[in-house]
């Protein structure tokens, strides 16, 4: 069983109960914190889809933060550790490590205030003005050459960022927004065609080519699993 509780600018707590493990979870560029039988490690930021790990004795947690937004936590190169699953002490100071673990750990003893997670969301999405923006620009697939010279001055200056604040690159980015807002209109009914038409990619063939990369399934599967 799979919940999730959303915050007001976009960070998630999720809880995952039963799970054996290998589920397919698409690719969406976010960095998970996820405490599981008292270990609390760190997902970066996903460029490809995976599988699930077996959930623990009481459930698997995470602290789910927006695309480009993790390094204002974290205070790491996000590019040393995407598509990674590593120890939370190994990817930021000892301070910082502390507070997540104390806001993670009671999460296992059952319901708990999640005050401290909340404040981590509030000031990361008051803090990302310049992430955000690149976002937008993204899911619009707006020319890397036009937001490197209006947001960082230099398309060398821009690929660096996005590889610290992100973890990835600009193209890789406007991948996943277009995956992010194909999955979506797919929900909603729309054919595979229109689907692809309407997200932005060249063709059909294009759309299933994406999907199986970043999704893990074609998109007449997903529309099916969806159901």
């Amino acid at each position: 069983m799979y919940s999730e509780h959303l915050f007001t600018h976009g960070e998630a707590l999720w809880r995952s109960i039963g799970s054996a493990g290998g589920a397919t979870v698409p690719a969406d560029g976010c960095v998970d914190v996820i405490l599981r039988d008292g270990r609390v490690e760190v997902a970066g930021p996903s460029t490809r889809w995976l599988a699930t790990g077996r959930d623990g004795a009481t459930g698997s947690f995470g602290f789910r933060m927006q695309p480009g937004r993790a390094r204002l936590l974290l205070g790491i190169d996000l590019a040393a550790i995407a598509d990674q699953l590593v120890p939370l002490d190994d990817v930021t100071d000892r301070r910082t490590a502390a507070r997540l673990r104390e806001a993670m750990i009671p999460l296992e003893a059952g319901p708990a205030p999640v005050g401290t997670l909340e404040a981590f969301a509030v000031q990361l999405a008051a803090s990302s003005r310049w992430s955000d923006a690149i976002r937008r620009a993204a899911s619009e697939a707006a020319p890397a050459r036009d937001i490197a010279s209006t947001m960082s001055g230099s398309e060398r200056s821009f690929r660096r960022q996005m590889l610290v604040t992100f973890g990835y690159g600009y193209a890789t980015l406007v991948r996943l927004e277009r995956s992010r807002r194909a999955r979506t209109l797919l929900r909603s009914g729309m054919p595979i065609a229109d689907v692809a038409a309407e997200a932005g990619y060249a063709d059909q063939p294009h759309l299933s080519r994406e999907f199986r990369r970043l999704v893990g399934s074609s998109p007449a599967q997903f529309v099916s699993s969806a159901a």
